[in-house]
This record gives structure tokens, sequence and C-alpha cells, in this order.
């Protein structure tokens, strides 16, 4: 070894100890905390957890998902003192991680990255906006930060994912403003914006004041520039001229909607707009309609200035340390998140007179997240490593209202998103090895937006009014026939000839076509390729030209370290040499057929496992539900995955498969679902079965509350 570097590695070994003695040390403050609540109300804790336990639940609240055979029982065989310290950084530090603290964020902020922006689609800016959620968890962001900047979030979705935060409420200011405060200081006060808050202090008045800081965020639908309104601008001084009809004018409204259908629901801007009080106020200490003077709820007063940054005075007020309903709240969700139950509860409906059920441990918490600078991973490894969480589980159920003394984690049902991930997790052998396909293929149409959108936005008014003429032009030459069409299409259906609708509709979707290319050939390309003049194009379509500072990220390396780990993956396994490249191939496949929850439309179609398991359907903060269902069971019983779990190569009978005698195989089985060998009487029963195969041993141990249960 270079003599050099031992200096380095015992500098990194001390400063490594130092770390693992500070979490320990803020770890054992908390139990402290708890032991000295356990005493004084005369209850006993719950037994220490075992690793079997410990390894199966510490992956499903960090990673999302249960632990592979492997996983397990390399963590069972290792004898250091440290070992579940040590587990508890590795999960931290996975992609796991990432994809698992997505979906609190999903449910938190309502993340759709497929779905309904008020009744349209908005595929850019929700994608962008999911993606930047997943950005945040894996660069670790703290969460002040990240509340600073969705509040503050101005722009377009492909520059600034984050203005998903505000296009979610598009053209509902207070709704949004009502909503902000429920997220990040846990207080239900949307009553407020029609009346005195008949539960709580705030008023009316107080709502207004509060919102009046947002107030002037706009949502625009479309896109947004000068360009696009000096287009309209000409395109109305030429109709003052020349008389254009209502017609010429209605193809030239398609021609530009065309033009912005790939990028639309983007825009996100601030004017110095002032709020009134509405018309029908009806308290004494203003008038109706009168300008509202702007004021925080509580804590340190915030500065406003309408002409300059309102919302960057805002976001400092919200997310200040100066602010303990800030820190308050997101201390106790995540504590809620480790142990099933916040130490306030229910966590978004705070009100003045409201106490924590340990009111020193809360403030500890709080003060805590302060000190770790809102760094969410470092607060979480500290819970994860107290005696409290790695205690057995509470068993009774917690009735609404009643006080827990939090013994241990309750048990709960995993949520829907663990679900899914548990059932993959037997499928894939690296359950959290980045998707690169999914991956490759977002980036490239978030790549494809900012390139057009930015093209667009470099056209002059009179190019955009050029290019839409254009177009309208095939609107108008098609309008005749798309109209004759639909009148088919309507007669066809009431006479329930449902060949005849097909075949209009056919026909429909061709015109359709002649549209889209008519709007690629003389909008889109000329548009890209005048963004750089080192342009080069490749292809039929825009997304096919090539403009420097817009190429899509190479994935190359990604796709050969995937590839050489399967490779890898298949030796250890001792799958013979001439199988390989089929196990590689099949390993994709699997990829591709069932990826992680995070890696699939937010939230699921209707009719998906995920909406089975009741997954929050992103409307409502927090909508997810836990509540068992039939749908549920038919699932686990007779779900499409089951035959990729069953299948040879999958991760759960590979080892078993590896297995030598019939016992080793029930203990493989075991291990792989539940991190545990089984016991006498399991054995037992097991072998009194002697005819059923592996396929109806894990077919009836997935079924089993067992493994849907957090323990």
């Amino acid at each position: 070894m270079n003599t050099r570097l031992i200096p380095c590695l015992a500098m990194l070994l001390i400063f490594v100890e130092s770390h693992a003695a500070k979490v320990s040390d803020e770890a054992a403050q908390i139990d402290a905390l708890l032991a000295t609540h356990w005493q004084k109300h005369g209850v006993q804790p719950n037994p220490p957890a075992t690793d079997e336990i410990f390894v199966r639940r510490v992956h499903l609240d960090l990673a999302g998902r249960i632990p592979t055979h492997r996983e397990t029982v390399d963590f069972l065989a290792d004898s250091a003192a440290d070992k579940r310290a040590r587990l508890i950084d590795r999960l931290l530090a996975s992609e796991g991680f990432t994809m698992h603290q997505f979906h609190f964020y999903a449910d938190l902020f309502r993340v759709l990255s497929k779905g309904t922006y008020q009744g349209d689609a908005g595929r850019v800016t929700g994608l962008a906006y999911a993606e930047f959620m997943k950005d945040a968890v894996r660069k670790n962001k703290p969460f002040d930060q990240l509340a600073r900047e969705l509040v503050t979030a101005q722009g377009v979705a492909w520059r600034n994912g984050a203005v998903g935060y505000y296009q979610r409420d598009r053209g509902m200011p207070l709704e949004n403003l009502a909503i902000t405060l429920r997220v990040f200081m846990g207080t239900r006060i949307e009553c407020a914006q029609c009346h005195n808050h008949p539960f709580d202090s705030w008023t009316q008045m107080q709502f207004h004041q509060m919102a009046a800081y947002t107030y002037g965020v706009q949502t625009v639908m479309g896109i947004y520039s000068p360009a696009f309104n000096g287009m309209f601008t000409l395109n109305r001084e030429r109709r003052e001229r020349t008389g254009g009809s209502l017609e010429e004018e209605a193809h030239l409204r398609q021609a530009f909607n065309e033009m912005i259908v790939p990028i639309k629901h983007a825009w996100v801007s601030h004017s110095p707009q002032r709020l009134r009080l509405p018309h029908d106020y009806q308290y004494t200490d203003a008038k109706p309609k009168s300008l509202v003077q702007p004021a925080v709820l509580m804590g340190k007063p915030a500065s406003y200035d309408a002409k300059g940054s309102p919302l960057d005075s805002f976001a400092e007020w919200l997310a200040s340390p100066e602010n303990p309903r800030f820190t308050t709240v997101i201390a106790n969700r995540l504590w809620k998140k480790m142990f099933g139950a916040g130490l306030i509860e229910p966590v978004d409906e705070i009100m003045t007179s409201t106490v924590a059920s340990q009111p020193a441990l809360m403030e500890h918490l709080r003060r805590l997240m302060i000190t770790q600078h809102y760094d969410i991973k470092a607060f979480l490894r500290i819970i994860a490593n107290t005696q409290a969480y790695q205690r057995e589980v509470t068993r009774t159920e917690l009735m609404p209202g009643e006080l827990y003394h939090f013994t241990g984690p309750l048990l709960r049902r995993m949520t829907a998103e663990q679900m899914w991930d548990s059932l993959a997790t037997l499928i894939h052998t690296a359950p959290d090895l980045p998707n690169v396909p999914q991956r490759e293929e977002k980036d490239r149409f978030l790549t494809n937006s900012r390139k057009l959108g930015d093209a667009l936005e470099n056209l002059s008014p009179a190019e955009l009014l050029e290019r839409a003429d254009r177009t309208s032009e095939v609107f108008k030459t098609n309008a005749a026939e798309f109209k004759k069409l639909q009148q088919q299409i309507a007669e066809a259906r009431k006479r329930e000839d449902k060949a005849a609708v097909a075949a209009f509709a056919l026909e429909l979707g061709k015109l359709r076509q002649t549209e889209i290319a008519t709007a690629d050939a003389h909008i889109y390309q000329p548009a890209v390729m005048k963004l750089s003049q080192h342009s080069r194009q490749t292809g039929t379509s825009y997304r096919d030209i090539i403009v420097p500072g817009y190429e899509p990220h190479d994935f190359s390396t990604e796709k050969a370290a995937q590839t050489r780990h399967f490779l890898d993956e298949a030796a250890r396994l001792s799958i013979p040499p001439g199988q390989h490249a089929a196990y590689v191939k099949h390993r994709e496949a699997m990829m591709r057929l069932w990826p992680r929850a995070a890696e699939l439309d937010s939230p699921a179609p209707n009719g998906h496992p995920l909406r089975d398991f009741g997954q929050s359907d992103r409307e409502f903060v927090e909508n997810a539900s836990s509540d068992a269902s039939v749908p549920q069971a038919l699932v686990l019983m007779n779900g499409q995955m089951n035959t990729h779990i069953l299948s040879r190569w999958s991760q759960v009978m590979l080892a078993i498969k590896q297995a030598k005698y019939p016992e080793d195989r029930l203990e493989a089985a075991y291990l792989a679902l539940f991190s545990r060998k089984p016991t006498s009487e399991e054995k037992a029963r097991w072998s009194a079965t002697e005819a059923n195969t592996a396929e109806d041993l894990l077919h009836a141990l997935i079924n089993t509350r067992q493994f849907i249960f957090v323990q």
C-alpha cells in the first residue's frame, strides 16, 4: 500500500467512527426521553426486535420493499456489532430509498406525472414535476430548501419542474394557499376562506392576509411568451386591415393550439396583483372588496413588496427555523412514517390548542431537525438507530384519540407501493438497480419538450404567424371532411353499428395524422432548425433534429453497467455460460414489465394493482388507503405478476432451486418472503403436504397476513 494513503485512511476511519458515535448519541437522547415517559406512565417497552424482524422492517421503511433472499442471509450471517447501523446507512444511500421517499413526497405534494390538470393532460408539467421530486430525494435536498423552491417556483416546466406545485391548482390561488398551509404548517385553514374558523383562532381576514403573498401567482395554460403575444397582435392588426372572417380566425386558432400541443401547461409567473376581500365579507374589521394588507399567521413577521419578491418573503418566513410550526410538522410526519403514528395526530390538523402526546420528545425532534439542517436522511438515520424503533411492534389497534406511548412501532399494513415493490422484489435479483429504459424514455421526452419550447419561443411574431397560416390551410381544407366524418360516426352510434364507427374513426384518425405531420413540417422542424445553426436533421420529425445543448442524456454507460451486473450475477448463480445471454435478456424484460412503483405513472391508472391496494389518487393530500378489500385478495391470488414470480429465473425461485434438500428449499422460501426461517410447526405442516410444489408454497405464503404487514 502507498504509505501516503495511510494517514488519509486513518482520517477517514476517524470521521466514520465520529459520525457513527454522533448518530448513536442522538438516538440515545430520544430513547432517554421515551424511557422517562414510560416510567412516568408505568408502561413497559416492547421487547427488542430480532435481526429477522429488523432486516425486513428497515428495508420496508427505508427502501420500500422486503429484502431479497441474499440480503437477508448476508445480514443474518454478519456478526459485527454495528451491522444494523451499517444496513441503515446502506439503505439510505440506495436508489431504493429514492424511489420509496418519492412516494412520501408524491402523496404530500399530490404529484401527477400523467393525469388530469383540471381536465386536461399535463404530461410535460406532470412528468417534470415528478422528476423534480425524485431528483430532490436523490440529491438529498434539505426539506426547507425544497419548500422554498416549490413556493417560489416560476418559469416553464421543462426548465423548472417545481412549477408543477402551482400548476397542480391552476387558476385557484386561494385553494393552493390552503394546501400550502396544510402541507407545511399542518393547519387546516381552508374554511377560513369564507368565514372565521369555527374551531380554531384563525379569522377570514388572517386567511386573506396570508393569501396576499401568493395571490399574484399566474398559472398559464399553454405557452406564454412575448413572441406568441406578438403573433396575435399582428393577426389582429391584419384582420382590422383586411377584414378577415371569423372562420379564418377559427382555423388560425386551431393552428395555434396545434403549435402548443407538445408543450402546453408549462408556465408559472408572478405579477404584482393585489388581493381584495370578497364582496360578501361580513366582519367589522374591514369593508367588502377592500385591499388586504399582507401579514403572516405566526412567528417572525415577513416583509412584503408587491413590486419586489413577495414569494421570496413568504418562502423565507414559511421555511425558517424561527417558524416552529414548519419544523414541527415535518419532524412529526417523519416520526409517523417510521412508527406508524405521529406524536401529534392528525398530522395536518394542528390547532392553536394542540399539544403533542409527548411534548418534550416533540420539541426535541423539532430542534433535532434544525441541527440536522433539515437533512431528511440524517433525521431518519437517527430515528432508525433508536432502540425504540428497533423493538417489536405493538399489535393492538390504536383507537382514535387514544394515547400511544411509542413502546415500539405500530403493526401496520404495507402501503400500496410497498406491496407492489415487494412483489417485484420476488422477481428482481437487484430490485434497487436503476431502471435505465424507463429513465431514458422520460429523459428523451423532457429533453424534446425543452428543445421544442425554446425553439418556438425563439421564433419572431412574424415567423410564428407565417407558420400558423400555413398550418391553418390544412385545417381549412380538412374542416368539411372532419365535420362529415363526425356526423357519420354519430349516426353509426345511433344505429349501434360498431364496425362503421370503427371505420369512420380510422378515417378521422388519418386526417388528424395529416394535421400533425403538417405542424411538424411547417412549424416544429423549422423552429428547431433555427434554434442553432449547427443543427442537423436525422429523420422526419423535430425529435430527430440534433441541436447542441439539447441532446438527451447518453445512457450507454448505465446500460453497459447494467449488462455487466447481470452477467456477473449469472456467473454467481452458476447459470451455464451458454445461457448468460438469455439470462440478461430475461432480466431486461422483467425491468420493462415490472418496474418499481416510482417508475410507473403517478398515480397508476384505475384498475392497476397499486390502486387496488389503496394508492392515493393524488387529488388530495395524503389520500392513500390502508383498508383491506376483495380486489387485493384477487390480485394476490390471480395477479399477472404471479407468473413471473414463479418463473425459473425469478429472485425467489433461484434461491429455492439452489437449495439441495426439501427442508432447505422451505427455509429459502421463508427467508425470501418473511426474512426468517420456518418454525418447527411450519416445517411439520409442510412435511405433511409432500405432494405440493415450491410454486404452491410461494402462492400460499404470499397470501398470508404475515407477508402484507410491516412487523
